[in-house]
């Protein structure tokens, strides 16, 4: 083979590798929420430790693509709204803690100081997830009681832009969650829409035959307009038993 053939076939095996990068790089993307519990209930903004029932203390929206990650933080200080985001940026093990003006080192930062935020650096030193990829998480003390639960979900189809886990970059100080709900917004199921039909109609195919309706369009108007907040969904799953509440546990995980 001529020396010429061999740097054309050279070139090309690179240009194929090069094209074969974002595949991989998007395949390797992960993105799952934690909703982090600590045994007790919250009374006068603050947490009373008990046994029997769970207290919320924050949201963890995660965003990864090995061996980079990201976590966007939510803490709550009554268990009913939660605050302004905190973000955490790393590479395997080591995080940082992101802010507007730049980043710290988390062990120099105040927020080391908080074993709950240290223990959002959930990856092993290849940047990869540590632990189920969603279901419930149990953590315990040297004594055996519960510290902390964590309910996670996975969400199926990641959509981020991997530069924004680079602790460089400029824009990587505001948030990738654009709201509380954005995170489970594909996990709907299209058959809803489907057999809901279009707004208006007013008779409605049953097994029994067509059944007149009476469209309220101001009950319309007023759904369009209804948000619901991220602590009052959870509630609201962790009640039905729906997602991660689903698993089976022990007693302290129970709703009370």
């Amino acid at each position: 083979m001529s020396r010429a053939a061999a740097a054309a076939r050279l070139l090309g095996a690179l240009a194929l590798a090069a094209a074969a990068l974002p595949v991989r790089a998007a395949a390797q993307k992960a993105q799952w929420t934690d909703v982090v519990y600590v045994p007790g209930t919250w009374a006068g903004g603050r947490i009373v430790p008990r046994a029997d029932s769970l207290a919320l203390v924050m949201r963890v929206d995660y965003f990864s693509a090995p061996p980079q990650w990201r976590a966007e933080m939510r803490r709550t200080t009554d268990g009913q709204t939660l605050g302004a985001p905190e973000i955490l940026v790393g590479t395997g093990t080591q995080a940082l803690v992101m802010t507007q003006l730049g980043t710290t080192p988390l062990e120099q930062h105040a927020l080391g100081r908080d074993p709950l935020v240290r223990a959002l650096v959930v990856f092993d030193q290849s940047g990869r997830r540590k632990g189920p990829a969603a279901g419930r998480i149990t953590d315990r003390g040297a004594d055996g009681a519960v510290t902390r639960i964590v309910y996670r979900r996975a969400v199926r189809n990641p959509d981020f832009d991997v530069k924004l886990l680079d602790p460089g970059n400029r824009a990587g100080g505001r948030t990738l969650l654009a709201s509380g709900i954005s995170a489970v917004g594909d996990q709907r199921s299209a058959s809803v829409v489907a057999t809901a039909g279009a707004r208006g109609v007013d008779r409605v195919k049953t097994p029994g035959g067509d059944v007149p309706v009476r469209p309220d369009t101001a009950a319309i108007v007023r759904m369009e307009h209804f948000a619901v907040g991220s602590v009052a969904l959870e509630a609201f799953m962790r009640a039905g038993g729906l997602g991660p509440y689903a698993a089976t546990g022990d007693s302290t995980g129970r709703h009370p």
